[in-house]
Parts: structure tokens; sequence; C-alpha cells
């Protein structure tokens, strides 16, 4: 088992450095939500601030605008940081060995120079690898068969959305709960075999833990009798617990220690010990949104986690090898979701599939561990193991995806995803930001250039401007010899917006269906050098030889460096085709 954590533990750290960890300085890993769950440490250990005042000045030099995330409420009594404090007690060893690395190699030591963004991405990868461990050793401990057990990992790795959450975005919550939850799984069970008061101690840590990375995980506590086997042995354990007075007192004091630190937090901001920091958000227990949160194609559980899926049919295969322990995983899985479900932002912002699941993992994983042990009916173990390996590149293909923008954080629909489904091209990036307006992706506001190619506006290579050739009007011909078409420069300082994205669509027409034919932005300083370029390909968007299609490119082109800095927008193609363009559009973009 150990060699097998090791193992694992090498392997994603490869996939991390080979993938997530190439530009620390210009992609960190510290981002979204996760800068709210971190900020507690810089406040602590280097600026004495609990007003977070040092956030503003620290978001300048590390990220752009569109990039800073905002977790700071503002209250009469003082700032209170929106998330809890539970993620950062957990990443505290790794910041603390941030500000050695940092030192040693000659860093600021401010909390978010490149060493600490790396040691944030080594705490998620440690936290879920140790998550895995427990978690097997927790199923085996409860009767699972090993092989069925290590299989059960690897799915619940590969196969879900928890690889994402641990190299791409480790600052998040999810790898953290994933962890202190298998860990109280573990010692409790430990706890139950063996009546240890270490074990005890251990269990209630973890639960402490793991209510103050989010209270609502306290549901955890329902999964008990999972491990009793019902109410009768869940009575057995608590008349052990409640009999040992020395047990009782260090685990429950451990417990509360554990959840007391967001109470301090509190009272140093505010003077007040419970604060609601999530102010103008909450739940709607009476109205969940069932449906949505498992099957929609915006963010449902099952459309981009379809492991999850087969794991519930787990539940079944776990009723013949154990009633009570089946009734309990069905409860405890049913009230998160009902719980997940009811937050008044079901779809919980950007994200990759249903990020929130992840935290409930480690009960999905007894369900998947006992159709892989036992099978159901007269379908072996073999035929569910054949599905969930089926399902891996799947999922792996689903991350690649949502990583490229593929995939995109938002606002999916049915008609998009299956015109998506497992394709990887690095064209379809961003691919249909363009046709659902702008108030569903852009957060600001436009500012709309437009060439009708109607008459001459001063752009580059207008020479190309015919008559058009099957219609009325003029068209931009780029002929077979024309590499560069119609050039549009523009001078930031001209911009009246802060923009972070580009959007370009067009009419096109060309007479070869595999055209080469691309959009380039590009970013230029005042001395002419380059320091951004990206191409957009229009082939998969134009409808066959002949026939005029409304092509759109978006590119990510962050902010740019200096006022006096120009964007140069332009078609390009290399290959001997002739295209026709009309009414090319430049939006500049605040996205959100």
């Amino acid at each position: 088992m150990k060699k097998r954590v090791v193992i694992l533990f090498l392997g994603l750290l490869a996939i991390a450095g080979f993938t997530r960890w190439q530009n620390l300085s210009e992609e960190p890993l510290i981002m979204t939500d996760g800068q709210g769950y971190y900020a507690y440490l810089p406040a602590v250990f280097i600026y004495q601030d609990l007003q977070f005042s040092f956030v503003d000045s620290l978001n300048q030099s590390y990220y752009p605008e569109d990039k800073r995330a905002k977790f700071i409420n503002e209250t009469p009594q003082g700032n209170v940081n929106k998330y809890f404090a539970g993620t950062a007690v957990l990443e505290a060893p790794f910041f603390l060995a941030g500000c050695l690395v940092a030192a040693a190699v000659g860093m600021p030591v401010d909390g978010y120079a490149w060493p600490f963004q790396l040691m944030i991405g080594l705490a998620a990868l440690v936290y879920s690898v140790l998550g895995l461990y427990l978690l097997s050793l927790f199923l085996i401990a409860i009767g699972m068969k090993e092989k069925a057990v290590m299989l059960t990992a690897f799915l619940l790795l590969f196969g879900t959305n928890l690889l994402y959450y641990t190299i791409y975005e480790p600052s998040m919550s999810h790898a953290y709960s994933f962890f202190t939850i298998s860990a109280f799984l573990f010692f409790t069970n430990k706890a139950y075999q063996e009546g240890k008061t270490a074990s005890f101690v251990l269990a209630a840590v973890a639960l402490g833990v793991t209510v103050l990375i989010r209270p609502t995980n306290a549901i955890v506590l329902i999964g008990v009798p999972i491990i009793t086997s019902g109410f009768t042995g869940l009575v057995e354990l608590i008349k052990t617990f409640f009999g040992n007075k020395k047990t009782l007192a260090i685990a429950v004091g451990a417990a509360i220690l554990a959840v007391s630190i967001q109470p301090l937090f509190y009272l140093l901001q505010t003077g007040a010990p419970m604060v609601w920091s999530y102010e103008g958000e909450g739940f709607n227990f009476l109205r969940p949104e069932f449906s949505n949160v498992l099957f929609s194609y915006r963010k449902g559980l099952f459309v981009y986690s379809p492991l999850i899926l087969l794991s519930l049919v787990g539940l079944a295969s776990l009723y013949f090898i154990n009633k009570s322990k089946a009734v309990w995983l069905f409860l405890a899985v049913g009230v998160s979701t009902w719980v997940i479900s009811s937050w008044w932002m079901w779809y919980y912002g950007g994200s990759f599939g249903h990020r929130a699941f992840i935290d409930y993992y480690p009960f999905f994983a007894i369900g998947l561990a006992a159709l892989l042990t036992k099978g159901l009916g007269f379908l072996k173990p073999g035929v569910f193991a054949v599905i969930g390996l089926l399902l891996v590149p799947i999922q792996l293909i689903q991350t690649y995806q949502y990583n490229m923008h593929i995939i995109t954080f938002d606002n999916m629909s049915k008609t998009k995803y299956w015109n998506l489904f497992l394709r990887t091209g690095d064209d379809l990036a961003w691919y249909y930001s363009g046709y659902e307006g702008q108030d569903s992706y852009v957060g600001i506001d436009s500012v709309l250039v437009k060439h009708s190619m109607e008459s001459e506006l001063g752009w580059g290579n207008e020479n190309q401007l015919i008559d058009d050739p099957i219609g009325e009007g003029k068209v931009a011909r780029m002929s077979a010899d024309d590499q560069y078409g119609l050039t549009f420069r523009k001078q930031v300082s001209e911009i009246e917006i802060p923009l972070n994205t580009v959007r370009i669509s067009s009419w096109a027409n060309s007479n070869s269906r595999g055209s080469d034919i691309s959009l380039v932005c590009s970013l230029e300083d005042s001395t002419g050098a380059g320091y951004y370029w990206q191409k957009y390909p229009l082939r998969p968007q134009i409808d066959g030889t002949g026939n005029w299609s409304w092509t759109t490119a978006l590119f990510r082109c962050g902010a740019p460096r200096n006022p006096t800095d120009k964007f140069v927008i332009y078609p390009m193609k290399s290959d001997g085709s002739s295209v026709l363009l009309d009414d090319l559009e430049i939006s500049f973009i605040q996205a959100k």
C-alpha cells in the first residue's frame, strides 16, 4: 500500500510539473476563491493585518484586474474574510516552507511570490494523496477487497474532477475537505474497532477541521452508522466514547479547539465571535435544485463526473452486503445532495462540473468499492471495473477541455456539450463565447470596432477591397497569394475600459473546405516588439465551400502592459485558398 502511495504521489507530481507548474509568475496557483482561503496565512504570519489591507497592493503586483478575487466583506466593526479558515490551517506548514524557500532563493517573503504558489500546489497534491491513502485503508477495514479498493482510488482520482482541483486549482478547499473527511472515516472506524484514545482524538480533530473548512460538512456525522453497521453499533460507540472521561475530555477539547479558530478570527476582526460572512447569500432548503445539480449540462454532477453515477449503482450492491450500511450511506449521500442543491447559487460559480460534491467523494467511494467487490446480481465486479476504466479517458478529456476553455466555466448547454464532446482542437477554445450575447460573458462593457468593407477606414491592406462577386456591396478578398488581410491597429490608451479579452467576428467565405484561414490578435510595445501573439483557426466554423459563415474568435490576452502599446489584429493564411471577408467586428472586453 505504501509503495503504491509513493508511486501515486510521484505520478501526480509529474503531472503537476509538466501541465500546471510551468510559469507560476504568469499563471499563479493561488487563484479565485482560493485567494480568500489562503489570505489568512500572510495576514497572520507576515503582515499581522486581519483587516487584509495588504491585499490591494499585492493584487496589483501579482494579479491582473480580472483575476483579483473579491473575498473581503466590510462591516461597521471591521473587514471580514468571506471564507472560513480551515483550508489555511492545513496549508500553514506549506506556507511556512514557502517562507524559507523564498528567503533562500532571494525572492520577496510576501506570501505570493512563486515559492508560495509552488507550495500551495504541493499542499493540495499531498492532501489528495493522503486522503486517498486513508480512504483506501478505511475501505479495506470495512470489508472491501484490496484490489477493488486500489481500483476505486484510481478511478476516484482520474475519473472525477478531484484531479482537476488537485492539479489545476489547488488553492480551492476541495482537496483539503476530501482529506479531512477521509481521515474522519478512517479514525472513527479505528476508534470503533480498537477503542483507543488516540483514534478518538484524531477523529475529533479531523471532524473539527472539516467543519472549520466548511461548516455544512458536519454532515459527515451522518456517516458514522455506516462504520458501526447501524444504530445499535452507533450506541455502543457512543457509550465507549462517553464511558472514558479522559478520552471524552481530550477529544471534545481538540474538536472545539479546531472549530474555535474561526470565532477567534471574527473576534479579532470585529469584536464579535459570530459573523455571517456570506452577506446576501444563503440556503433555499425548501427549493433544492436537485435536477440541475445532478443532471444539467451547465454543471451536472453526473455529466462532468459520470463515474459518480456508477458509484450510486454500488448502493444496490452494498445493500446485498450489509443492508444497514447501505441505508445509512444513502441517507448521508441524500442529505449532502439536499444541502448542496439548496445553496442559492446551485451552480457554485465558475467551475469544472459540480465541485461541491468533491468533499463527499469518500462516501461515494464506499458504493463504488462495494460494486467492484461484490458486483450486482449476475454482473460480476469485472464488468463494472471495465465500465469504470472506460469512463476514465472520457473524464481526462473533459478535464483537458475545461483547462483549455473548450468546456467553459459556465453557461454550457446540451447543444454545446455534444457539439464539443471529446473534441480537443486548439481552435475550439472559447468556441461558443461569441454566440451567447455579451451579457452572458462580458463583465463590464465593450468598445465595438466595425469595418463593413463599403469604404476605406485607413486600415492596412485595404487594397484587398473588391466588389462582392456573389452579392451586393464590397468585401475584402485574400487571394491565393495573400498571406495577410485587413490589418487593424489601435493604441491601448484609446480604449476606454480595462480589458483582458478581445473578440473578433466576421462573415467568411472560402473556396477551400480545408483553408487554414485564422484570425490573429497581437500586442506590441512602442518600439514595435511583440509580447502577445495568438491565432484562432476559423476552419471549424466555415460551413462548406462557397458558403458564407459567421465566425468568431476569442482571445484571452490579459491586461496590456502600457497605454502606449498597440493591438494589431488581422486575418492570415499560408495555403493557396481564396477567402472573402465581410462585416468584420472587434470587441474589447473586460470579461468575468
